[in-house]
């Protein structure tokens, strides 16, 4: 009796902590696929912001302003930082390429077997 009693303790426990996680892992998957989406956001406003900085920089009235150039500079550093330490937060949310990998190792095969099928080897002739 005791036995059942441990049992039936155990698999409560085993279920509800469970049950935790699975809330838990989709609580924290929501978070990182909002945040990787805004950090993508995010890198995608600088660039344009660096573009525009760029087009305005190239003008004949503001070409050589030390200040924009600075500016620019900094720019260039902050996109930078973003890509190098950012970059992989931001393709969290991007599909996978793995459909193209085996579609071009499928390729590779049919091709590998066309010519296996299509050699013959060397013919030679006995007349």
């Amino acid at each position: 009796m005791t036995i059942e009693i441990w049992l039936v303790l155990a698999l409560i426990l085993s279920v509800s902590a469970n049950v935790f996680f699975v809330w838990f892992s989709t609580t924290q998957s929501r978070k990182l696929s909002y945040v990787s989406q805004n950090l993508g956001d995010l890198v995608e406003i600088v660039m344009n912001y660096k573009e525009h900085l760029r087009k305005v920089y190239s003008l004949e009235m503001f070409y050589g302003d030390e200040t924009l150039k600075m500016l620019m500079d900094h720019t260039n550093a902050l996109v930078t930082i973003l890509q190098e330490e950012y970059g992989d937060i931001t393709y969290i949310t991007d599909p996978l390429e793995i459909e193209f990998i085996k579609e071009e190792n499928e390729k590779k095969e049919e091709k590998s077997f066309e010519e296996d099928v299509f050699y013959a080897g060397s013919r030679e002739r006995n007349t």
